[in-house]
């Protein structure tokens, strides 16, 4: 063949040829698109592996694969380190390992269970975690290949510890918070920040006559819808929004029976873990017999006071009708015995001289100073019984004579007697009270106040009151100890008697402080019973 011919032949294939290179051109475009998707498909895979072993080694729950035996196949870092031991000494042993002493039965029980059923299986063991005990809970499946031949266990397991620990807190707590609500005698209660019931005493229960289990979840004007439960809620609303406690609160409210009582009540928001308001804390306490108490006592203690008033008036009377007949039947002999005495003296001594009778002269000189005598003691009983002083005097002067009277007799103790402001227009209660009380004093201060020097008595008017004060620096007293005397006791008795208020400040060795005040207006039937007569 000659080249022309080779020539023509060549070019008669030419488009064959380069059809059949731009097939290959185009095939290994191809081939190098498919090699490029093929190795993006791997780098995703590696990269899915990789999210996958992190996934698996690094999650949160510990996961496991054992045999049929309770053997571990494979284990997660987590599991490991829930375990407490590295993964290479993990794979290989018995799971039973790492059981806490008993818990082995239930383990194998939950195994069985897991291959048996084929679905999720659920147990709660204990594990041995290092030196520490560590509470697990177990979810497993069985996984099967080959027609059951080649099964595993697959199983999660999720450490509970703190959760356990804080469930028994719980528990404990409820059981710690439903010893007291049983035991507490009185109406305790807790409420969310809707007002509904979530714990109850079983003294509240009782108060409303409702079960407790029917209480919780409700709120109190869904139970007893009344002005009542409108302002109760009203109240809780305030504390829930200001955050401060309503303490002792009094309010009537009806019970279960109906019947009307009085409740004091103590109200206080409580805090959630968050730190925020979680709702509020309520104590009820009925009072409806302490206030009636209350009242009894209030009223018997009036009863007493009216009694001492009229005790103090009657004594007074009693010592007026005394004294007047001493001064009046008494003093009368006595003054016409000292009459007769004075008489047969002056008689004798005119015959003195014509018969010698000096005797009878002693003799009658005798009975006029014994008279005498008597005179001043009967004197001093009437000042005792009844100051007449007040009567002639009134009472500034008559204070000054009584100071001045004791002043003499106890030379030792300097009496200072202040007065201030208008005295002279009180009523006569008054006047006889202050006396009395001052000469009282004077009296305790002679008798009991040991080393005393000094004595000061200020009585001063002020606008609706006479204040009376009395201090001394003798040897003092313990207020808190028992008083024999009745000294204090019956000046505070009468200061009582006459509305007033009474008030003594004492310590050893530091004196005694007396301060009295005593209203201007007199009750009535105290003042009435000094005006009566018989």
């Amino acid at each position: 063949m000659s080249n022309e011919d080779e020539i023509e032949q060549v070019n008669h294939r030419r488009p064959e040829v380069e059809h059949l290179l731009h097939e290959l051109q185009t095939h290994q475009i191809e081939l190098e698109m498919q090699n490029r998707e093929l190795r993006e498909a791997q780098e995703a895979l590696e990269e899915a592996r990789d999210r996958y072993a992190d996934l698996y080694d690094f999650a949160p729950v510990g996961y496991l694969t054992l045999d049929v035996k309770g053997g571990v196949l494979e284990a997660n870092l987590t599991a490991a380190a829930q375990l407490g031991r590295e993964r290479a000494h993990v794979i290989g042993k018995p799971f039973i390992a790492w059981l806490a002493e008993g818990e082995s039965p239930a383990f194998f029980s939950h195994l069985r269970q897991a291959f048996r059923t084929g679905g999720n299986t659920f147990v709660e063991l204990k594990i041995k975690a290092g030196n520490d005990i560590r509470d697990v809970r177990l979810e497993s499946a069985a996984a099967c290949k080959a027609g059951n031949q080649h099964c595993t266990c697959r199983m999660a397991m999720i450490d509970i510890t703190a959760q356990k620990r804080l469930a028994h807190q719980a528990m404990r707590d409820f059981s710690q918070q439903e010893a007291l609500f049983n035991t507490i005698p009185a109406m305790a209660y807790y409420k969310d920040l809707n007002l509904r019931f979530i714990a109850i005493s079983s003294q509240c229960a009782e108060f409303f006559g409702i079960p407790r289990e029917k209480m919780l979840g409700r709120k109190i004007s869904e139970i007893f819808p009344s002005r009542f439960s409108e302002q109760c809620e009203l109240e809780d609303r305030v504390v829930l929004d200001t955050g401060q406690a309503d303490m002792n609160r009094e309010m009537e409210a009806q019970n279960g029976v109906g019947a009307r009582v009085r409740l004091a009540s103590f109200k206080a928001p409580f805090l959630g873990p968050d730190g925020k308001i979680a709702g509020l804390v309520g104590v009820a306490l009925d009072i409806s017999q302490l206030r009636e108490t209350e009242q009894q006592a209030r009223a018997l203690t009036e009863e007493n006071r009216r009694l001492a008033r009229r005790m103090f008036a009657a004594q007074e009377d009693e010592r007026r009708r005394l004294a007047r007949e001493l001064h009046d039947e008494l003093g009368q002999w006595l003054t016409v015995i000292q009459t007769e005495a004075l008489a047969i003296a002056t008689l004798v001594v005119s015959n003195e001289r014509r018969n010698g009778m000096k005797k009878s002269i002693a003799s009658a000189t005798a009975i006029a100073d014994s008279t005498a005598r008597v005179q001043q003691v009967l004197r001093r009983i009437l000042r005792r019984l009844r100051p007449s002083t007040l009567d002639q005097l009134g009472l500034e002067d008559s204070l000054r004579e009584l100071v001045n009277q004791w002043s003499l007799q106890h030379p030792d103790i300097a009496c200072e007697l202040h007065l201030d402001g208008p005295l002279g227009d009180l009523e006569e209660t008054l006047n006889i009270s202050l006396y009395r009380i001052i000469q009282e004093t004077l009296t305790n201060v002679s008798r009991h106040a040991a080393d005393a020097s000094r004595l000061s008595v200020t009585l001063r008017r002020a606008p609706d009151a006479i204040l009376l004060s009395m201090e001394d620096d003798g040897k003092g007293m313990d207020p808190h100890q028992p008083r024999h005397g009745m000294g204090l006791l019956g000046m505070r008795e009468r200061v009582i008697a006459a509305n007033g208020i009474f008030t003594l400040h004492s310590a050893p060795g530091r004196g005694l402080h007396i301060e009295i005040k005593l209203p201007l207006n007199q009750p009535e039937e105290y003042d009435a019973n000094f005006q009566q007569e018989e």
